[in-house]
């Protein structure tokens, strides 16, 4: 009897320890921290670099052109520079936490612009008059250009090659 009892309590010992143990394939399937991340920054990349339309990465190059050019001068060539900037900010919201900085640091020259004709357009001026439309080759878009490079080194960094 004491020879079942140990027998039994042998193999229900083994059953628990079995039961107990981790299953390789299981965690093998799991995403790890670092994937789940380089998952989310190539989302982000993929939103920068692809997306629908033109892709923002092309709109934020030729956007700092035209402004270090001089060719954003009125409303209309300067609705491009304010959408961008609000697509970016939108992109921010819902970005990778680690890519938020460099995503600002892209919009920033565009943010300065919004601000800058937001500004003017407060300004009073005489009745049936339009306020003046400000210089906007003053805002510095080398920063942003360079967060730019940064971000492509990010998006490589996680996977994601830039087209």
């Amino acid at each position: 009897m004491r020879r079942r009892a140990s027998a039994l309590s042998a193999v229900l010992l083994l059953a628990l320890a079995a039961g107990c143990g981790t299953n390789d394939e299981e965690s093998q399937e799991r995403p790890t921290d670092a994937e789940e991340r380089d998952a989310e920054q190539v989302a982000t990349c993929e939103a920068f670099y692809e997306g629908t339309g033109t892709p923002l990465a092309e709109r934020a190059e030729a956007a700092r052109v035209a402004l270090d050019s001089g060719q954003v001068t009125d409303a209309a060539t300067y609705t491009e520079i304010n959408a961008l900037e609000q697509r970016l900010r939108e992109l921010t919201r819902d970005a990778h936490p680690e890519t938020v900085p460099v995503l600002a640091e892209i919009a920033a020259p565009f943010t300065a612009a919004v601000a800058a004709v937001n500004e003017a357009r407060e300004q009073e001026v005489p009745e049936g008059e339009e306020p003046a439309f400000p210089d906007l080759t003053t805002i510095d878009v080398t920063e942003g250009a360079a967060a730019q490079e940064t971000f492509a080194e990010m998006c490589s960094d996680a996977g994601y090659e830039a087209p």
